[in-house]
């Protein structure tokens, strides 16, 4: 029975150390190698139990974790020790603070904690409860943008499950010590202690995925808020631009009412009637890029702002038909795809992006966006990340252009070219 609890509170030990990590580093390897790996630190972690003794097993519960963080997780040999140390530290202190509590609380020595075996899985299920309640805090303030998010969420209101399943077990322990019970009895309090572990770790797990979930969702909402705004900002600049061309055109008039007043020295209304013209229309230029006017607007806005950013704008439509594409798609899709080039290429030493759109075997539009970058761009397991300090509300601009690019039976490509310092992305569109 003493074996098979340490071999449950090693099993358990590895599910934190997995949390713990996965929530400070990202994983460089398949999720079935990383549990290969944590199930091999577990039976080897169970086998020192067994041949050596308490502080053997400190260090090599210390060297799997820092084995685990190399290994498994985008972290250095600084980092993997710091963390290891961290979850060793934990791991001591809230084992002492138990066995003392208990031993104080029911007057009896440390030594015989082990003397019950059905009172020594108990004791170990607390102080495994404690051990993931610790670690879990400190995993959330350890990291930078989940700071805001605990406090803001109410995980703090789930922290009254592992506190009360370690007062239930208490209890179940003073009941192990003070009165005689039946088999029936000791295997439902195994049992009891078992549930109350894991089902403590699968409540926060979920709660963890559906705030993840939540997060996802109101961003995507506020993208798709994005889109529409700057739709109706594409329409109405459209609309400026189309009374531009409507002055350009009548300007001849315009002109020779303007010579007639000054001819009979009316300055008055020469004012007024310039003041007029100012009011009704607003004179800009429209190059024009594509027969879509929409298109026309988002080139616009950009060539102005690679102007005024010192940053060459090179674009190249083809007159393709865009009618297959929403206003709000191509709003978000070519938006995305030209801030990011745009807010990349203003820190490059080469000030430089393209932008180029295609169409291929009459069913395909292929556009694709290059731009000179200060330093390579954030890549983890083939997934471009974002670059943004709070990556928690951040990187949904690349999940927008995917999810329209699936929404049109398409995919999304990109490369990085370290010795020009060139990023290169391509998205595919089905219109037929």
């Amino acid at each position: 029975m003493i074996q098979f609890c340490y071999a449950m509170v090693f099993i358990f030990e590895a599910i934190i150390s997995y949390i713990f990590i996965s929530n400070k580093y990202t994983p460089k390897t398949s999720y079935p190698t990383i549990f290969c790996f944590f199930s091999t630190s577990v039976i080897t972690q169970f086998i020192i139990n067994i041949v050596s003794n308490g502080s053997t097993n400190i260090v090599g519960f210390l060297a799997c974790n820092f084995l685990l963080c190399i290994l498994c997780f985008n972290a250095n040999i600084l980092q993997s020790f710091f963390t290891s140390a961290i979850l060793t530290a934990i791991l001591y202190l809230t084992k002492m603070c138990i066995m003392f509590s208990t031993a104080l609380i029911f007057k009896i020595d440390i030594d015989e904690t082990e003397s019950n075996s059905i009172n020594f899985a108990i004791l170990n299920g607390c102080f495994m409860l404690f051990y993931f309640l610790v670690t879990y805090i400190v995993s959330k303030f350890s990291i930078k943008e989940n700071k805001a998010v605990l406090q803001l969420n109410k995980t703090t209101l789930l922290f009254f499950l592992p506190v009360t399943s370690i007062l239930i077990m208490g209890g179940m322990s003073y009941v192990a010590i003070h009165y005689e019970l039946d088999m029936f009895m000791y295997i439902l309090f195994l049992v009891g202690t078992l549930l109350l572990m894991y089902s403590n770790i699968v409540v926060f797990l979920v709660h963890e995925a559906v705030l993840q979930t939540q997060a996802e969702n109101t961003s995507l909402k506020l993208q798709k808020q994005k889109s529409e705004i700057d739709t109706e900002y594409y329409s109405i600049l459209q609309n400026q631009y189309e009374n531009s061309n409507i002055l350009i055109h009548d300007i001849k008039r315009h002109l020779l009412s303007i010579k007639a007043l000054s001819n009979e020295k009316d300055f008055e209304a020469i004012n007024k009637y310039i003041d007029n013209l100012y009011d009704n229309y607003q004179i800009k230029y429209l190059r024009k890029y594509s027969d879509n006017s929409l298109i026309n607007a988002i080139m616009n806005r950009y060539v102005n702002a690679c102007k005024e950013n010192g940053v060459d704008f090179y674009c190249d439509i083809r007159d393709i038909d865009f009618s297959c594409i929403s206003d709000n798609d191509i709003t978000a899709l070519l938006d995305n795809l030209l801030e990011n080039a745009l807010e990349a290429s203003q820190k490059a030493e080469n000030k430089k992006m393209e932008l180029t759109v295609k169409q291929t075997n009459t069913n395909y539009i292929v556009i694709n966006v290059w731009n000179y970058c200060a330093k390579a761009p954030d890549m983890k397991d083939g997934k471009l990340q974002t670059t943004k300090s709070n990556k928690f509300i951040h990187g949904y601009g690349i999940k927008s252009i995917k999810r329209i690019a699936k929404q049109y039976n398409g995919n999304v490509s990109y490369n990085f070219e370290p010795e020009e310092m060139k990023f290169s992305i391509a998205v595919v569109l089905k219109i037929k």
